[in-house]
């Protein structure tokens, strides 16, 4: 669904699709400066522009969700320890690129081609971080990229990995989007999650971008639970089958194995 424009901000109009409430507790939020310096909600009321009342029911409603702490001698409020869950994904994925970054490229180099790390977001992955070289330019994929789950290597490596359960309401919820070719689909998924099993990275061979092969693997937390994906790939004539069996594909494995023990405190 294509996201409409707001209207502009002469005509005076609101736009309906705004949540006030949740606009106006995440100013709240934003009231407090850099140091946290405790304030009460008369000093939030003229930061925020909002009637005290208001105030008042949403810093309550903010400490009971532990978004802020109320200390009951003075009345003031400052931020609590769940502020800071808000923006730990963020920051997580800006240090896992910072880290991945340099082996990535390596690998990139080495293979003229293109290594993209993903994540899943809802039923796709989204690539945040891409090493390109100029042979690879070819494939027009970059950050902010979304891959399918069951046609990619990445996407298969993942499947491969999370729990069956998980696995199978993936299945259940995208496998209808294939309509008549959901069983080959099907049939190429399941000999990819059993190759992955083996081998340790997923292949697809044309199965996305007709002219494109890649190799896909995993970078897990401790547990063994998938949070990132890595692959490797490009145009066929440069990145065979046979060089993402034989060598490309061991080397992506080696690479997430090397950014799993750098990462290790934020996984």
């Amino acid at each position: 669904m294509k996201r409409k424009d707001s209207p502009p901000a002469e005509s005076g109009q609101k736009d309906y699709r705004i949540n006030s409430g949740l606009a106006r507790g995440l100013a709240v939020l934003k009231a407090f400066g850099p140091d946290n310096r405790p304030i009460g909600n008369a000093e939030i009321s003229a930061r925020v522009n909002l009637p005290k009342a208001t105030v008042s029911r949403l810093t309550f409603t903010l400490t009971e969700l532990g978004y802020l702490n109320h200390d009951e001698e003075t009345g003031w409020y400052s931020l609590g320890p769940s502020v800071l869950t808000l923006g730990y994904d963020v920051m997580a994925q800006m240090e896992i690129r910072d880290i991945a970054r340099p082996y990535m490229q390596e690998l990139a180099n080495y293979a003229d081609a293109s290594v993209y790390l993903g994540t899943l977001s809802g039923s796709e992955l989204i690539y945040v971080e891409a090493c390109r070289t100029p042979a690879s330019m070819a494939i027009r994929l970059g950050v902010g990229s979304r891959i399918p789950l069951f046609t990619t290597g990445m996407g298969r490596a993942f499947m491969a990995t999370i729990p069956a359960k998980e696995r199978e309401a993936l299945i259940a919820k995208i496998s209808p989007d294939y309509g008549e070719d959901w069983p080959k689909v099907e049939a190429d998924l399941h000999r990819a999650i059993d190759y992955a099993n083996t081998h340790g990275f997923a292949l697809s061979g044309g199965d996305w971008i007709a002219e494109a092969n890649s190799a896909g693997t995993v970078i897990r937390r401790a547990d063994g639970y998938p949070l990132y994906g890595i692959n490797v790939g490009g145009l066929r004539s440069i990145v065979s089958t046979e060089r993402l069996e034989n060598d490309l594909g061991p080397r992506l494995v080696e690479c997430a194995r090397q950014i799993e023990q750098v990462a290790r405190g934020i996984l």
